[in-house]
C-alpha cells in the first residue's frame, strides 16, 4: 500500500538559501490558520519578506505593509479583533520588536489572537555587541500564551516522519493553536536568522519550483483544550499522520438509557424549558454585560426577564435587545429617590465580559448585600481570584444563580430607563443653549454613535463614556435588522495608544468602510496610523475627531476637584489637561488625508455621509469646549433626582 504524500511537503527549494527556506515553512505553518499579516520592514526580516511576498503572489496570506512597528502591531490587533481568527505582525530585531509590547498587552487583557513573529539574530552574535542585538526570547513573557524559538541551522526543515512534532511549520501550526484555543490570546514566534538574507540570484541554483501553499488546515480541529503539550500529544495517531477520521461509530445502548431517551422525546423543548425555569425561584437580577460578554448571557436575561446594563462594546446594548438606557444615572440617583430605591433593591449581579467604564456599576458589584458572580465559559485572562465574585462556567448554573425575575422587575427598570434618556436629552439640549449652539463632546459622541451604519470603533477614554451615557444604539435599518453591525473599543487595557491603527485594521479586515470616534489625543497619539506606504491599499476609514484642546476625562476624575481648588488650576491644566493647538487640517494635508470640518450637526451628518462615493480615510474634526462638561454633568446628576 502506497502511503498518501502529505499536502504540505509540496517544497522545491533545496537550491536556495536556508534563511528563505525557513521562513516559507514559518509562512507554510502560519497560513494554515491566518489571512492577513502585517509587515514592517527591516534586513533581518527580509527572510519573511521575500516568502511574504510569494505567499501573497499565490493567494495564501494578504500582506499589510506599514513603517511604524507600534502602528503595525495594532492594525494586526483591529485585523484580529474584527475576525476573531489569528493576524500576525513581522518585525527585525532590536527596539523594533519592544515596540510591538503595547499591543501584545492589550491583545493579552482581551483575549485577542494575535502573532508577534519577530525576526533575531543568530544565537552567536548575542553577547558580543552586535548591531541591533538584544535578548527577544521571553520578552513578552507573561503576556503571552505560549512562545517558541526557532534557531536556523536548528529548526527541523522537512519533518523526519508523519509525528515529527520538531518541524518547523509544525511547531508554528501548533502556536496558532493554542493563540485561539479555549483561553484565546496573543502568542511569540521568535526567528534566528542567519546570513545570507536574500534569495539565490538566477543561476546560482535551480530556477524553477513554484512554491504550493495549500490552505487546508493539517492540523485537528479544536478539542476544549489550550495546552501546548496537550496540543502536541493529541496530534500523534491523527489527521497528521494521515489516518481517516472515525465516521458515524454507534453509541453504545443499554435499556436505561433507551428508556430515558424514551422520556425526553415525549417531552417538548418548550416544556422542558417552562419546567426547568419553574424550578428555578425567583430573585432581583441584574445583568452586567462589559466588553466581549458571551452573548448567551444576554439572551439568558431576556428569558429570565432580567434588565440589560450594557456597555456599547458589549454587543448587547442593542435597543431591540430592551438594554436599559441612562443606567449610570439611575445608579448614582440621589438617596431616596425612585431610581435609588430601584437600584438599592438588587440583590444578584450577573458579570458577563469585563465592565470597565463607571464607578456606579462597580460600587453596585461590589456592594456588601449583592452576591455577584462571573459569567466565564471560556474563563477570563483577566479575572483574578482574589476577587470576591466566582466565576461560572455554563449557561444552566448562571440560570440557576440567576433565578426568574419577580413581576414587573424589568418594566421598572425600562421605566427609569426611558425617564433617565429623556434628562439626558434635555441636559444636552439645555448645555447647547447655554452655550449658544455650541456642540458639546457628549452631544457630538450620541449623534455619530446613533447615526453611522458602518461598524463603529470606540476610542478610549472620554468618547466611550459619552457614548455609553447618551447613545441609543439601533441596529434596525430601514426596518431591517442588521447583525453585522458591531461595536468596538479596546477595553483590555483601555489605553489611548493605538485605536485609529486597530480601527484601520478592522477597515482592512471587513474590506468595508469603518468609523473611528476618538478625543483629539487618543489621535494624536497614533497618528502614524495615518503614515502609508504609498504602495499599500489605503482601507477606508472615517476619523472623527471630537477636539477639546486636551484631556478632558480628567475633569470628572477626582482631578477636576483639585483643579477647583484656589491654586491648583495650573498645576492641573498643565499636568492632566494637556492642552494643545495642532492644527489638524494641515495634519491630514500634511499626510494625504481627506479633511472635513463639521461646525455643527447637520455639517457632521454631511460629513459623514455619501458612503458609496468615497474611499481611503477622511479626517472629520469636530471642536467642542471641554471646560462646560463639568456644568453639564452637574446639572445631570441634581436631575437624577426626578427618577
Amino acid at each position: 500500500m502506497t502511503t498518501p504524500r502529505r499536502p504540505f511537503r509540496e517544497f522545491d527549494d533545496a537550491y536556495d538559501v536556508e534563511s528563505l527556506r525557513l521562513a516559507r515553512r514559518v509562512i507554510r505553518g502560519l497560513t494554515m490558520s491566518m489571512r492577513h499579516i502585517v509587515l514592517a520592514p527591516g534586513s533581518r526580516s527580509a527572510p519573511m519578506a521575500y516568502a511574504l511576498r510569494e505567499a501573497e503572489e499565490l493567494g495564501a496570506i494578504t500582506v499589510h505593509v506599514r513603517i511604524d512597528e507600534r502602528s503595525a502591531a495594532f492594525t494586526a490587533l483591529g485585523i484580529a479583533m474584527a475576525t476573531k481568527s489569528p493576524a500576525g505582525i513581522v518585525t527585525t530585531s532590536g527596539t523594533a520588536a519592544g515596540n510591538l509590547l503595547p499591543a501584545m498587552m492589550e491583545a493579552d487583557l482581551s483575549g485577542i489572537p494575535l502573532v508577534a513573529i519577530t525576526a533575531d539574530r543568530p544565537e552567536e552574535l548575542h553577547g558580543t555587541g552586535a548591531n541591533q542585538t538584544t535578548w527577544q526570547q521571553g520578552m513578552f513573557a507573561g503576556r503571552v500564551r505560549d512562545e517558541i524559538h526557532l534557531e536556523q541551522g536548528e529548526a527541523r526543515l522537512e519533518p523526519e516522519s508523519r509525528d515529527d512534532m520538531l518541524a518547523a511549520e509544525t511547531q508554528v501550526g501548533l502556536l496558532l493553536r493554542v493563540a485561539t484555543g479555549s483561553a484565546p490570546g496573543p502568542v511569540h514566534l521568535n526567528i534566528g536568522f542567519r546570513d545570507p538574507l536574500v534569495p539565490s540570484a538566477p543561476g546560482e541554483g535551480h530556477q524553477g519550483g513554484a512554491q504550493r501553499w495549500a490552505r487546508t488546515p493539517f492540523l485537528p480541529r479544536s478539542r476544549g483544550t489550550d495546552s501546548a503539550e496537550q496540543l502536541r500529544a493529541e496530534i500523534i495517531g491523527s489527521e497528521i499522520m494521515g489516518e481517516e477520521p472515525q465516521q458515524g461509530r454507534a453509541a453504545q445502548t443499554t435499556p436505561e438509557s433507551a428508556e430515558s431517551a424514551a422520556e425526553s422525546a415525549a417531552e417538548s423543548p418548550a416544556a422542558a424549558a417552562a419546567r426547568f425555569e419553574a424550578g428555578l425561584g425567583v430573585a432581583r437580577t441584574v445583568f452586567v454585560m462589559g466588553a466581549d460578554a458571551p452573548a448567551e448571557a444576554r439572551e439568558l436575561a431576556r428569558r429570565l426577564g432580567h434588565p440589560l446594563l450594557a456597555e456599547p462594546s458589549s454587543d448587547a446594548r442593542w435597543s431591540d435587545l430592551g438594554t436599559i438606557q441612562g443606567y449610570r444615572l439611575i445608579l448614582q440617583a440621589p438617596e431616596g429617590s425612585p431610581a435609588s430605591v430601584l437600584a438599592g433593591s438588587v440583590e444578584r449581579v450577573v458579570v458577563a465580559g469585563r465592565p470597565t467604564l463607571t464607578r456606579p456599576v462597580q460600587q453596585l458589584i461590589n456592594r456588601d448585600d449583592v452576591e455577584a458572580v462571573q459569567y466565564a465559559p471560556g474563563g477570563e485572562a483577566w479575572f483574578d481570584h482574589r476577587l470576591a465574585r466566582r466565576q461560572l462556567p455554563d449557561v444552566l448554573t448562571l440560570a440557576q444563580f440567576a433565578k426568574m425575575a419577580p413581576p414587573g422587575w424589568h418594566d421598572s427598570w425600562t421605566e427609569r430607563g426611558l425617564g433617565a434618556q429623556r434628562l439626558i436629552d434635555a441636559a444636552l439640549t439645555e448645555q447647547e443653549a447655554l452655550a449658544q449652539g455650541e456642540l458639546s463632546s457628549v452631544r457630538v459622541a450620541q449623534f455619530v454613535a446613533e447615526t453611522v451604519k458602518t461598524p463603529l470603533l470606540l476610542g478610549s477614554s472620554s468618547v466611550i463614556r459619552d457614548v455609553d451615557l447618551a447613545a441609543v444604539l439601533n441596529r434596525t435599518v430601514l426596518g431591517t435588522r442588521d447583525d453585522t453591525r458591531r461595536v468596538y473599543a479596546m477595553r483590555g487595557l483601555a489605553g489611548i495608544d493605538g485605536n485609529l491603527s486597530a480601527a484601520s485594521g478592522i477597515a482592512l479586515a471587513h474590506n468595508t468602510r469603518v468609523t473611528a470616534l476618538v478625543g483629539d489625543l487618543t489621535f494624536l497619539h497614533d497618528v502614524n496610523a495615518l503614515l502609508l506606504p504609498a504602495t499599500e491599499r489605503e482601507p477606508d476609514l472615517d476619523i472623527v475627531v471630537v477636539n477639546d484642546s486636551g484631556g478632558a476625562i480628567f475633569d470628572q476624575l477626582e482631578h477636576g476637584a483639585v483643579g477647583r481648588r484656589e491654586g491648583q488650576a495650573e498645576a492641573v491644566e498643565r499636568f492632566f489637561g494637556t492642552p494643545q493647538t495642532v492644527d489638524i487640517e494641515a495634519l491630514a494635508d500634511a499626510y494625504g488625508h481627506d479633511y472635513h470640518y463639521a461646525e455643527d450637526l447637520d455639517s457632521l451628518g454631511e460629513g459623514l455621509g455619501g458612503l458609496e462615493d468615497r474611499v481611503g480615510i477622511r479626517i472629520i474634526e469636530v471642536r467642542t469646549d471641554r471646560t462646560a462638561l463639568r456644568d453639564f454633568h452637574a446639572r445631570l446628576r441634581a436631575a437624577a433626582a426626578e427618577l
